[in-house]
């Protein structure tokens, strides 16, 4: 049982870390960042000045909540051992967890409210399509400026898997 708990949230934790912001790219801070996601936004939902004033503020509160959330979930598994805890341990980790996605889900359906308010509603539908192309464009610049992916395809304990491991 334990086995499983800790590969249940193994697979979560990687769930989390997947749709989690990407790494800066190299010699990028995280004004630059803003910036680049501000330009990349306004010209993928082709927001027009009146748009804009109203929106960027909405989505800067948004941004605001979900970073507390954020950060909760990474304080969470900071610093612990999951072969070292104990059920109620895990148990209470994996709870917490999944109460960090609900708050997340509920901050972005409060915000989708808010943004039908200021956009239409084309452009709202199209807002999580043009955050998950700014974070793929992201990674990709990261990947150019850092080289080929280190070797184990990012599983854990960088184990690679074996020819015959599906028979």
């Amino acid at each position: 049982m334990k086995n499983y708990l800790i590969a249940l949230l193994l697979c979560i934790t990687g769930v989390a870390k997947a749709q989690g912001p990407p790494p800066p790219p190299p010699g990028m801070d995280d004004e630059k960042i803003e910036a680049l996601r501000i330009a990349f936004l306004t010209k993928y939902l082709d927001l027009s000045t009146d748009e804009a004033q109203k929106f960027w503020p909405v989505y800067n509160d948004m941004q605001e909540e979900m970073d507390v959330i954020k950060e909760k979930e990474k304080d969470l598994r900071k610093g612990k051992e999951i072969d070292k805890m104990t059920d109620e341990e895990l148990n209470k980790m994996i709870s917490s967890h999944f109460e960090n996605e609900q708050k997340m889900l509920d901050i972005k359906k409060k915000y989708l409210e808010e943004f039908k308010k200021v956009l239409p509603l084309k452009k709202v539908a199209l807002l999580a399509d043009a955050e998950n192309e700014f974070k793929r464009e992201m990674m990709k610049h990261a990947r150019d400026k850092q080289g080929p992916p280190p070797p184990g395809g990012g599983k854990p304990g960088g184990q690679q898997p074996t020819p015959d491991a599906d028979h």
